[in-house]
């Protein structure tokens, strides 16, 4: 059986390789281009870090209490 490749994703992985064979998949570094670049860029970041205090999504604590 032939496996159906999706061409939008084997382009990913293959930038993805050449990035990470780029920096000697050091692992760090990948990172901070990742961070500096996102850093540059004009576009909108979200971050989740904070989710679990907001109205929407209770704390482990607040879940807790409401359970009994």
């Amino acid at each position: 059986m032939t496996r159906w490749l999706d061409p939008i994703v084997a382009e990913v992985r293959r930038i993805r390789e050449q990035q990470a064979a780029e920096l000697d998949y050091d692992l760090k570094a990948i990172f901070e281009r990742a961070r500096r670049r996102q850093k540059q860029s004009k576009h909108k970041t979200v971050s989740f870090a904070n989710a679990a205090q907001s109205e929407n999504h209770p704390t482990k604590a607040e879940t807790k209490s409401v359970r009994g």
